[in-house]
This record gives structure tokens, sequence and C-alpha cells, in this order.
């Protein structure tokens, strides 16, 4: 059968987007969920989470009484989560736009995500940094999520095409099958601090696959006090890091590592 390509700069859609589905009903670690509960009331006013995709972080947000807007690119990823906004009997704010070109109606005292690195250009990066900036109220809070990939933690060679990573096998929630994933590093530029790596969806029903799909994953890294310094040159202030959800700073032994920028008081 022929393999469809997917470009997941353009959105997790199509098979991507419904095994984020799949993961909704999961919910969200306590310390996560926690975390950011803290951060928006302690921050005051509305929330944005940039890159929502189905929803797996905003609705348990907004089951804890939280004002929380969603935003993504991807047209199915939101369509999947105004169906399980059905399911919850809850009725979320939800933009339809890249991070880059954020233009929505209100300002924030926090706004969120964890995808900022699927931006693989830097001037865009850039862009979307100045436009979180602008939806920011006077002491508003960014909260990024970043990563350096084990590509380069672990060795360009820890996960190429022919040593691919395997994941665990996920059943669909609206339709039939079983899809099993598998993902490579398709090129490594240390230059550029660019990967590129792609992921294989293969959905089985009774043993039979009967569709696949491959999605190109784009993701720029940066390392720490570039990161901080883009911030600055952004404008923010009180840039800080927060290290596996907790209110500790970061260290390099933290699996998990929130950037926290400010938007001055007085701009």
């Amino acid at each position: 059968m022929p393999e469809e390509l997917h470009d997941l700069s353009q959105g997790w859609n199509s098979l991507a987007a419904e095994l984020l589905f799949a993961h909704n009903p999961n919910g969200l670690p306590a310390e996560e969920l926690a975390f950011y509960e803290r951060r928006i009331r302690e921050n005051g006013g509305k929330a944005l989470e940039h890159g929502c995709g189905t929803g797996r972080r905003l609705f348990p947000l907004l089951a804890q009484g939280l004002d929380v807007h969603g935003a993504d690119i991807s047209a199915d990823g939101l369509r999947f989560a105004r169906k399980e906004a059905v399911t919850r009997k809850v009725q979320p704010v939800l933009y339809h736009q890249r991070m880059e070109e954020c233009d929505i109606p209100h300002k924030y005292g926090t706004i969120y995500c964890d995808s900022f690195q699927v931006i693989a250009d830097r001037h865009q990066a850039l862009t979307t940094l100045q436009r979180f900036w602008q939806h920011l109220v006077p002491d508003g809070q960014l909260l990024l999520e970043l990563f350096v990939p084990r590509e380069v933690t672990q060795g360009m060679d820890c996960n190429d095409a022919d040593h691919p990573r395997r994941w665990r096998d996920m059943l669909l929630r609206d339709s039939e099958g079983e899809v099993k994933t598998i993902m490579w590093s398709e090129s490594v530029d240390l230059f550029e601090q660019v990967l590129l790596s792609k992921r294989r969806y293969d959905v089985y029903i009774d043993g039979k696959c009967i569709r696949s799909e491959t999605h190109a994953h784009w993701l720029r890294w940066y390392f720490h006090y570039e990161f901080i310094m883009m911030l600055e040159n952004t404008g923010f202030d009180s840039i800080t890091t927060y290290g596996d959800y907790t209110d500790n700073p970061a260290t390099q032994d933290s699996k998990t590592v929130v950037y926290g920028a400010r938007r001055p008081r007085v701009s």
C-alpha cells in the first residue's frame, strides 16, 4: 500500500493527532498538573496553551476551574479537542494558528508551551518569542519546556534508521486499530542545532496492516545560556528554570526543564 508522508512542521495531523487523542484519557501526572495549576493561579488572569493539540493538558486544567485558552497549528488536533470538549461538557476557547503568527484578542497572565522547539527556523522562533511577549500582561509569565535531544547527549548514532526506537503499541480511541510506532533520526546538524527525525505509524487490525504513515519531524535545540540570551533580547526579565515540575531550579540531572520568563511590569 502507498505510504503517506506528513510534515509535522505543519501540525500534528492525521495519525499523529489520533495518537495524541488516544492519550487524552490518561490524564496528566499529578506533579505536572500541580505545577501548571500553581503557576497559573499565582500569575492570575487567563492562561494560554499554545500547542495545545488535542487538549491532554488543557482539559485537566479547565477541570481545576482555571480560565485557559488553547491554540494550535493542527486542524486535526483541534478537531479532536472539540470532540473531547463535547465528551467533557465544556466549551474551551480554541484558536487555529501558528505560534509565530500568534494573534489573539487577549492578553494573558501565563502562556505555556511544550512544543516551541518544533519551530526549526531560528527567525520564526525569535518571532514567536516576540509574539508571546506581546500577548502577556505586565509581569505575566512565559513557561517553555525545552530539552536537548538524546541524539546530541548520547551520540549521533544512538537512534538511526538502522536502529529505530519502538514505542509501545497503542489502541486508537475513536476507530478500530492498534498502532505500532517506530522512530529514528534522519539527520543531526550539530552546527545548526537542528534534528530531523522520522516516525512511522502502522495501524493493524486482526494482525493485518491496513494503514501506514511516515511523519517528518524537525526540531531545533538550544543550550542553557543561549536561550537565556534569546529571552533577554526579546525583552523578558525574571528568567528562571524549574526542574521536574517543581519550584526548584533545574540542573543537569533534571528530566524536565521549564524556562520561566516575565514581561516587565514597565515595558
